[in-house]
């Protein structure tokens, strides 16, 4: 059944946004990235939780559905989103929010802290997210530079 939408108040299907979709695809990384910069530009929030989220694909912020391995199609890898990822965190994507899962597990810079170090782990995916866990620390000291300049 649809769900009436709250930017037009019809009885209009929410459409799940291309931040959540695009990461969870088997799209080539320009089609990926170019329909990212296009909801970027439309206003898409890069930190907004998923609004359909359901059992099975409950990808959370778009930040976890770039992290959401075990929902790629065939054979693709997380590592293929890092040029997204990077993008979300250009527009302010903030890696220190909690996803829709349960426990400080699934905040996307634990992930990369935990991940970083597991010697269960290939080294090259070790290496994939100390480079992610460096990312998710610049940003937050853009976001909070960001907030203290908006506090002063």
């Amino acid at each position: 059944m649809a769900q009436a939408s709250p930017a037009n108040g019809f009885d209009q299907p929410l459409q799940r946004s291309p931040l959540i979709t695009e990461p969870l695809s088997n799209h080539p990384v320009g089609t990926m990235l170019a329909a990212c910069r296009a909801a970027i530009a439309n206003g898409e929030d890069v930190n907004a939780p998923d609004t359909l989220p359901h059992v099975g694909h409950n990808a959370g912020r778009p930040l976890d559905a770039c992290l959401r391995q075990t929902h790629m199609p065939g054979k693709k890898s997380i590592v293929e989103n890092l040029p997204v990822i990077e993008l979300l965190l250009e527009h302010g994507a903030d890696p220190r929010l909690y996803s829709r899962s349960i426990g400080v597990t699934a905040i996307p810079i634990v992930l990369a802290k935990r991940y970083s170090v597991d010697q269960d782990e290939k080294e090259e995916h070790r290496a994939f997210w100390k480079h992610l866990l460096g990312l998710f620390e610049e940003a937050v000291v853009r976001i909070d530079a960001k907030e203290t300049e908006g506090d002063g």
